[in-house]
């Protein structure tokens, strides 16, 4: 039986607008009404995550930052990891040599050399503000929850091996989106922190069902008792998954809300 309900946002619980679904949001909201609680298990920030935890309802759990940063239903911090500022500083250094743009976390604030068009698609900004820096040369950086670098996607591939040499064993590098390289602490990722919530909640892991569509999915897709990927997932993430819904993005929670957990 299905005790949690561990969502991504983009491309899974969210449509293209950025909205979750009535039906899906309706089938939540009866979930909660059974006990079954819901986490939302995003790469986005805190401001956004809890966006959306609000309109699920006061029980609703948060899993942000890729895992960085866990929450309980009232807002009290239940984890938290950070990248070091030598660590952001050698980012800065490998994504100045290559010409790419990189961004920070700041008190739940994007960090930026300049706001650029690759700040403004971050849907992040729906809900927070961007920080100006100037040059990052020289910044005295405070520690952030993750990093993020924008790139062609046909260059993550080999980009994210550069990364993986170059920082060593020293971060956990996903991937949210085609265009999009994601840096966090070590041993960091969606389904560390979801063993620790549900650790901590008295729920096992074959009570947990997962919803996603990406790489930065795949270790709470494999860990979780039923690993779901959406219609529009990713091919590896589809073959990592115990069940690939038939519908995208939030109908595909949906579907899976009914087929394994009501």
């Amino acid at each position: 039986m299905v005790k949690l309900i561990a969502l991504d946002l983009d491309n899974t619980l969210l449509e293209k607008d950025n909205e979750i679904h009535p039906k899906t949001l309706t089938l939540l909201k009866e979930c909660a009404s059974k006990g079954i609680t819901t986490v939302i298990a995003t790469g986005r920030l805190l401001l956004s995550a809890k966006k959306y935890a609000e309109e699920i309802g006061p029980d609703c759990r948060i899993l942000c930052y890729n895992g960085c940063l866990i929450t309980d239903s009232s807002g009290k911090i239940i984890f938290s990891a950070t990248l070091s500022p030598e660590i952001l500083e050698k980012i800065v250094r490998f994504c100045k040599e290559r010409n790419l743009y990189c961004q920070f976390y700041l008190d739940h604030k994007i960090l930026v050399e300049k706001v650029t068009e690759n700040t403004t698609i971050d849907p992040d900004l729906a809900n927070t503000e961007a920080i100006e820096t100037g040059d990052f040369d020289g910044y005295d950086f405070k520690p952030s929850p993750k990093a993020m670098i924008v790139a062609k996607p046909e260059d993550v591939p080999y980009l994210q091996s550069e990364l993986r040499q170059f920082l060593r064993e020293d971060v956990y590098i996903a991937q949210s989106q085609p265009y999009l390289i994601e840096i966090m602490p070590k041993n960091v990722n969606k389904a560390n922190s979801l063993a620790l919530l549900c650790e901590k909640s008295g729920i096992s892991q074959d009570e947990v069902m997962a919803c996603g569509d990406n790489t930065n999915d795949m270790e709470m897709i494999k860990w979780a008792g039923t690993g779901v990927a959406m219609a529009n997932s990713v091919q590896v993430l589809k073959d990592a998954a115990q069940y690939v819904c038939s519908e995208e993005r939030s109908l595909g929670v949906a579907e899976a809300i009914e087929k394994f957990c009501l």
